[in-house]
Order: C-alpha cells, then sequence, then structure tokens
C-alpha cells in the first residue's frame, strides 16, 4: 500500500472515529461549556499566554512528556513537526525548519537548546534524557533577542519542575516487553521551612537493544543511564528569592542502530581478479577472511559490527536569583555546564576489522546573565539585560589501525602503490600496509571561547489593539583555536626505523595530513636505516613526491584566533482586533558564530590550513505573519504562522570520501512554509488536537557538495570533485509533517476513570543523508500511537498500556556512505540508522 493511501486510510478511519465520539458526547453535555486549559509558557521571559505570544510556538508539557514516553530529544521530533534530530556516524544532528548543524564537533548548534536558562551548546548534549521536567517549548525560526547564543534556526526551551509550596511527591515505573526496557524515577518536593522549599528528583533507564549484532551474539544499542537533581528554593527576604539547582547525569550506550544496505558488485578489478565482480561485504569476506556475519547487508533488524561503546556524563549547577524592585523583578542566572565523553565507534560500520576510531570530547562553561523586566499590562513593557559566557572545549580521534586489519593486506596489495616498490624493498616490507599496520592517527583540537552580550526588547502597547516590539541584541565574541594531526605507535609510543614513513602514505592513501610527516627529511630519515648512498638515491626520487603530497595536504600544527561582532534586531507587530484574535508580523535576524573546524584531515580546495581551519559566521533573515485564535468560546484555538527564511554562508560539513569532514560556508538558502496547530475541547473529557507543517528548502547558491558514491562531478567545485547543490534540498527537510491526536476521559465507576490517547504523526520524504544520496531518501510514513490508563477518582494511581509505533514502521533515520568502501574497495555501501519498532509498555505511577 502506498503511502499516500495509507495515510488517507489513516486518516479516515480517525476521522470517522472521531465524528462519531464528538457528536456522541457533545449530545451529552451540549448545554454544558467546556473551555480548553490555558498553556503557560516563558519564551519571552516572563509568563504568558501562549495565545499571547507573537512566535511559532509548540508546547510538550511535563505530562503528555510522561504518558507518551518522550524520553529525550530523538523522541520530541514525532511529536513536534518541522523539528527533527538523528545520531551520524560520530555525531548528532539537530533541524528545525531545514537548518542543522552537520557532523563536526567544532559546530555551534543552529538550534539553541536552553535547560533553566542554561545554553547547551554541544550537540552530543541533545542526547540526554529527560527529568522531571515541567514543559518543553519549541521556538521555531530566529531566537536572535532572548535566547541569543546561535539560535539561528530556532531553540527549545525546557523548564524543569520547581519546588512546591506543599508537601507532595511520586514515583513511576515503565516495563517494555518487545526489546526489554524498564525505567524508574522518584520525586519528593515540598517545604522544609517557612521559608525553603526543596524538590529531588531522581531517573534509572535500562534498555537491551532492537538490532541483533550477529558478529558479537548481542542485541544494540543497549543503553543505561540515570540523572539526579536537586533544587532548593530560598525566600531571603519580601523581595529576594534564591533558587540553587544542582544535577549530575550519565548516559551510556553500547552498541548502534546501524546496519549496511545498498551493496552493489565492484567494477574496479579487472575479469579474472579474485575480487572482481563482489560486493563490499564479500570482499570483505571472501577476500580477506572477515566473520561471516559482515555478509548481512539488508536491512532486516541485524547487523555485524565488532563493538562500539559510548560513555556520557553530564554536571551542572544554577544559581537564580529574583529580586522585586518595586514592581519590577532584576533576575541573575548564574550557570556551570560541565559535559564530557568518552567512545569507541566502529567507524567501518561491519564486523570487518577495518578500523576503530575511539574518541574523546570535553566542554565546560561558565555563564552568568543579568534581566530586569517590567511588570507587564503597561504602556511600555520591557526586558534588558547583559550575558556572558566563556568556555574551553577539548577534542580528540584515534584513527587506529591494528595488525590485524584488512587495510594492512589491502594495502600491501594496491597497484597504485607499486611505483614505491624501490622503497619498499629497501626498507623490508611488502608495502604501505606495513608502514601503517599498529599505528594510531591522532587528532587533537582546542578552542576557548568569551562571549558577551547586550540584549533589549521594548513593547509599546499602542492602544487596546495594536502592540509594537522592538527588540536589540550585541554581541562580542572571541575565541582560540588549535589543531594538531601526528601519528605514532599504537601504544602511543613515537615511530621509529621504516614506521617514521607512516605518515606520509597515510597521506597519500587516505589524505591524513600529518605534523611528523618526513617529506623534506627523507634522506636523513632513511640513511641509518639504508645507508648514505641508498638513502640519497631513494630521496631524489621520492622525496619531491612526498613534499608535493604535503604541499597539497597543507601543514599541522595549527592556530588561530577570532573575533567577531554583531548586532541582531528583531521587529513585530501585533494586532488585536478582540479578545479571541492576536496576529503578528515580524522580522527578525539571526547569526550563528564561526569558528574552527575539528574534523577535517587536510585543507582541501583551501589556499592553506589556516584558511581550512576557520570558518566564518551563518546569518539567518526571517520573515513572518502569523496568528493565535481563540474559537468556540474557549473550547478551541488555532495557532498559524507564514515564514520566509534566507540564509547566507551556511556552515556546512562535507565528507571527503575517505575520512574526514571538509568544513566551509556553502553559500545561500532560503526556506519558505507555514505551520499550523491547533486544540478542541469537544465536550467534558473529549480534546482533538493536530498540527500540520509545509517546507520548501532550497540551496540557492551551495557550488561545493559532496557528490555520493558514483556521481560525476558537476559545476564550479567539479575539478576537486565536488557537486553542484544549487537547487536542491537540504538533509533531513521534509515538505509535510504533521500529527493529530486525541484524548478521552471517561468515569467507570465512582471511583475509577479510564483515559484514552490515540495519536499519529506523518511525514512526507527526505533524504537521511547529507550528500543527498537516492539510495538514502526514506519515503513518507505515519507512525500510530495509542494509550490507555486506568486511575483512581483523585489521581493519587494510575495504571496505563502504551502501544508506540503501532504498524510497526522501521524507518531511515540517518544515512551515509561506508567508510572507506568506495575510496578504497571501488564498492557501493551504505550505512543506515534504523528507528525501532512497535513496543509495547505498562506504566504505573502512584503520587503522595
Amino acid at each position: 500500500m502506498s503511502y499516500l493511501k495509507y495515510l488517507k486510510n489513516t486518516s479516515a478511519l480517525l476521522s470517522v472515529s472521531l465524528l462519531a465520539t464528538s457528536i456522541q458526547m457533545a449530545q451529552a453535555q451540549e448545554d454544558e461549556a467546556v473551555v480548553l486549559e490555558e498553556i503557560v509558557v516563558t519564551s519571552q521571559y516572563r509568563e504568558q499566554s501562549l495565545s499571547d505570544v507573537p512566535i511559532s510556538v509548540n508546547v510538550v508539557s511535563g505530562a503528555k512528556l510522561e504518558e507518551q514516553s518522550i524520553e529525550r530529544m530523538a523522541d520530541l521530533q514525532f511529536a513536534v513537526p518541522n523539528f527533527t534530530m538523528a545520531e551520524s556516524g560520530i555525531g548528532t544532528n539537530v533541524f528545525m525548519r531545514g537548518i542543522g548543524s552537520g557532523n563536526n564537533q567544532g559546530f555551534e548548534q543552529s538550534v539553541g537548546v536552553y535547560v533553566d536558562g542554561i545554553h547547551h551548546g554541544r550537540a552530543q548534549q541533545t542526547r540526554q534524557p529527560f527529568l522531571d521536567l515541567a514543559r518543553v517549548e519549541v521556538l521555531r525560526g530566529p531566537q536572535s533577542i532572548l535566547f541569543g547564543k546561535n539560535s539561528v534556526a530556532g531553540a527549545l526551551n525546557m523548564t524543569t519542575a520547581k519546588p512546591t509550596e506543599e508537601f507532595e511527591g511520586y514515583i513511576t515505573g515503565a516495563y517494555e516487553f518487545v526489546d526489554t526496557a524498564y525505567e524508574v524515577t522518584g520525586v519528593l518536593s515540598g517545604p522544609v521551612s517557612d521559608d525553603m522549599r526543596v524538590r529531588v528528583a531522581g531517573r534509572y533507564h535500562d534498555f537491551d537493544g532492537y538490532i541483533e549484532n550477529l558478529t558479537l551474539d548481542r542485541k544494540e544499542p543497549q543503553q543505561e543511564d540515570w540523572a539526579v537533581r536537586g533544587i532548593l528554593e530560598w525566600d531571603v527576604s519580601d523581595d529576594l528569592t534564591a533558587t540553587f539547582k544542582v544535577e549530575r547525569s550519565a548516559f551510556d550506550v553500547v552498541g548502534r542502530n546501524i546496519e549496511i544496505a545498498n551493496e552493489l558488485p565492484n567494477g574496479a578489478f579487472p575479469a579474472g581478479h579474485p575480487l572482481a565482480g563482489l560486493t563490499y561485504s564479500q570482499i570483505m569476506v571472501y577476500g580477506f577472511g572477515q566473520d561471516a556475519s559482515v555478509l548481512n547487508n539488508t536491512l532486516d533488524g541485524k547487523r555485524s559490527a565488532n563493538g562500539d561503546w559510548s560513555n556520557n556524563d553530564a554536571t551542572e549547577a544554577v544559581m537564580t536569583l529574583n529580586y522585586a524592585i518595586g514592581d519590577h523583578v532584576l533576575e541573575s542566572i548564574t550557570g556551570y555546564s560541565k559535559f564530557e565523553y568518552d567512545e569507541v565507534c566502529d567507524c567501518d560500520f561491519t564486523g570487518a576489522n577495518v578500523f576503530l576510531l575511539p574518541i574523546q570530547e570535553k566542554y565546560e562553561q561558565f555563564s552568568q546573565e543579568i534581566r530586569l523586566t517590567s511588570p507587564g499590562g503597561e504602556t511600555i513593557d520591557y526586558i534588558l539585560g547583559a550575558y556572558f559566557q566563556t568556555s574551553n572545549h577539548d577534542f580528540s580521534d584515534d584513527f587506529t589501525l591494528a595488525q590485524n586489519s584488512v587495510l594492512v593486506p589491502a594495502l600491501n596489495a594496491n597497484s597504485a602503490l607499486d611505483p614505491f616498490a624501490p622503497l619498499f624493498g629497501a626498507l623490508g616490507v611488502a608495502g604501505a600496509g606495513d608502514l601503517l599496520s599498529d599505528t594510531v592517527t591522532q587528532r587533537e583540537a582546542h578552542v576557548d571561547a568569551d562571549v558577551y552580550s547586550a540584549f533589549a526588547q521594548l513593547t509599546w502597547n499602542i492602544n487596546e489593539q495594536f502592540s509594537l516590539q522592538l527588540g536589540g541584541r550585541l554581541t562580542h565574541e572571541k575565541k582560540s583555536g588549535t589543531k594538531d594531526i601526528w601519528v605514532t605507535n599504537i601504544d602511543g609510543s613515537d615511530l621509529e626505523g621504516a614506521k617514521q614513513l607512516a605518515p606520509d602514505f597515510s597521506g597519500l592513501v587516505f589524505d591524513l595530513a600529518a605534523s611528523n610527516a618526513v617529506a623534506g627529511n627523507l634522506q636523513e630519515v632513511l640513511t641509518p636505516l639504508v645507508g648514505a648512498p641508498t638513502a640519497a638515491a631513494l630521496a631524489a626520487g621520492y622525496d619531491p613526491v612526498f613534499l608535493g603530497q604535503a604541499a597539497y595536504l597543507g601543514y599541522y600544527p595549527v592556530a588561530k584566533d577570532r573575533s567577531e561582532t554583531k548586532f541582531n534586531p528583531d521587529i513585530k507587530l501585533m494586532y488585536r482586533p478582540n479578545d479571541d484574535v492576536m496576529l503578528y508580523a515580524s522580522f527578525a535576524t539571526g547569526s550563528k558564530s564561526g569558528g574552527f573546524d575539528f574534523r577535517s584531515n587536510f585543507k582541501s580546495f583551501y589556499d592553506d590550513m589556516v584558511d581550512a581551519f576557520e570558518y566564518e559566521d551563518e546569518k539567518a533573515t526571517n520573515y513572518e505573519v502569523g496568528g493565535k485564535l481563540t474559537l468556540a468560546g474557549g473550547a478551541a484555538e488555532l495557532n498559524f504562522a507564514g515564514f520566509y527564511t534566507e540564509y547566507e554562508d551556511l556552515q556546512v560539513s562535507i565528507f571527503d570520501g575517505k575520512l574526514g569532514f571538509n568544513v566551509g560556508n556553502a553559500g545561500q538558502a532560503e526556506a519558505l512554509g507555514f505551520e499550523l496547530d491547533g486544540r478542541w475541547q469537544v465536550a467534558e473529557g473529549l480534546t482533538l488536537s493536530g498540527s500540520l507543517a509545509y517546507l520548501d528548502f532550497e540551496f540557492t547558491d551551495y557550488p561545493n557538495g559532496q557528490c555520493y558514491f558514483g556521481q560525476t562531478p558537476f559545476g564550479p567545485g567539479a575539478a576537486d570533485g565536488l557537486c553542484d547543490y544549487t537547487g536542491e534540498t537540504n538533509q533531513l527537510a521534509s515538505k509535510w509533517q504533521g500529527s493529530v491526536g486525541i484524548n478521552h476521559s471517561k468515569d467507570l465507576t465512582d471511583g475509577l476513570v479510564v483515559h484514552t490517547n490515540l495519536n499519529m504523526f506523518f511525514t512526507s520524504k527526505y533524504h537521511a543523508s547529507a550528500n543527498l544520496n537516492p539510495n538514502l531518501i526514506q519515503d513518507g510514513f505515519a507512525k500510530l500511537n495509542a494509550r490507555i490508563a486506568l486511575t483512581d477518582q483523585d489521581d493519587i494511581w494510575e495504571l496505563a498500556v502504551l502501544a508506540q509505533n503501532l504498524t510497526d514502521k522501521k524507518t531511515l533515520l540517518f544515512g551515509g556512505e561506508s567508510p572507506l568502501a568506495g575510496s578504497t574497495f571501488a564498492a557501493q555501501s551504505t550505512y543506515n540508522f534504523l528507528s525501532q519498532g512497535r513496543t509495547i509498555t505498562v506504566q504505573g505511577k502512584f503520587k503522595f
């Protein structure tokens, strides 16, 4: 059944159910007035009704997060249109309205993430599980004024649950049957004295995985995570309240949800060659004797891999002071955040012994924000503020080529290296494989950054109908970065003897520049190994080759300082023809700061390594019109927004076809679309909800795109092996996305209530790969979830069953070309991150 037919039939079934239930409930309660519960947000740094906020916002309450088992940001994408998150081989991609940051740990994030006012700027921080949240606000479009720090595509504003005036608590538990997972959360909250309140929350989660690793005979990805948070709220005086928050968390993963597919026989080897006509998997098994599990190259819930893992730790401490100055509030937010991880990526993504990539990242941040907020409701309302942030960021990875790697014999037999046979013979090695065997190519990068900014937002309530909001943020940022790549023995010791040539051959084979390459000093290195006359003769023939390759690759180490100052304005005009309608038009700009590249291995098409190391800031200009409508006497609401956004100097990460990602500023793009969402309380106990988003994203100037395997380079960058993306869409950018939901509550008896929920998320097709590989397009799909819960009349306890992805739809989240399959073995192969299938969870909750 086609996607459109499936969606049509599913929607028809939902519509019939909705209509029948609506008529029944409306007839039974036609004389009763029903009103939707108000949604309160803090997206403009003051508590407001959602209907008063001139921004395209989706709000997911803490209760909905809990009920729908939305445990992290990756789950949130199936509840919020035009928001997408996907894990990649070496990073995390978060996109909103078609814009996000690619595979590079040096990038700032296009979608800003804020928890209680603290910026979470590293990509992998977005994988942290949620704990005891009051709500998540998803703000689309540039949020430059109040959130500021690089929120060029949008922002997620997360608010944790706060201490309560009365003692309360709860414990929840959940068990998932299909793939075996369990979760326990506990919360205690209440006063400890007349002027102090505390809230303590903790969570533990364990998951067995849903992909079968045939090589290691285990399920993956296995997950174990825990988090603990304590909040103390202290009324220091009648005018001053201090809030202290400390949180520790860890989330560890063993294995990945990756499968290999889309393999075709290679055409690089001549007829009669042992590897002629074999696929990448067959080359590994039949050509190099690797484990037979590697032959699995279909999307069937099974994979081969030698073992991946990722251990992540986070610490955060926040002090918030609220001081009342008459009717004004002066607020200070002081935050310290530390995030680090240590992981190993089996980055060939197969069970063959090709290479491993251990990765480490550590990020520390201190921030201070001060805001003065007027009381609101005056002719002039305003927010004034200043922000400071300092951070240090360390990153390293180690390209590890063990003695048993298939690359050792493959490189020894590489005919392209036959001209080096006299050199290999003199050194007593079979080829480049012997030189690179048991070596590690180490990469280290470090960035220190300081940010200073001042912002203001002024709202002029011209009369009861018109308001004009003017905002601006001035930001000055300084960064200092260093980066180096060098080759060592596998134990970290310095190279000796013939191995000293490993960096040069790594450059020839993998385009990996290294600071300890011997180019220009070949005779000096060879003399003690082969004698002076032979060394002189070999150096005369080969040193020019190595010097030419070094000039092509560029030279490490590299260091650079950068400083930039930018101003971003925001203008909004609001019109309220009556109490039930708010219309707005807005103009805003946003910018994402430039910085330094961590992931490139050579200078690529840049003039030198310094130019390749640095990239410039990204800019956005957004035009938007929208409205918030209250309908049916408060029983329904409809929110809508239409937008047009222009992007300049897009920061992109381009896979070099081998092992690296080259970073630069792509050019220009534009995004055009609209978003709708609404709720309707049909009757007491029955609420309908829905959302719909349309996005037309197009690169208007992107000549230096990455070609997919087998694609002929074209456009201005063709000479460098690049493809022109101008006129193309972006990865993870669906034209259509939306959701439909039904919530129904009914008294069963005098003491029992049953709650039912049915919701569907749907999306049109999208590219799951950064290079727009046609083999990695996910067709449109719909996912259906259902929940039924039984509670007591006083809402003290709850027992529920949640069924997610009822149609067992397994979808492609992200994909790419299998590293080295094409560049080394001339074979087409892709890796595919796949979603989980159907799950059935029993949930329980007890309040006290």
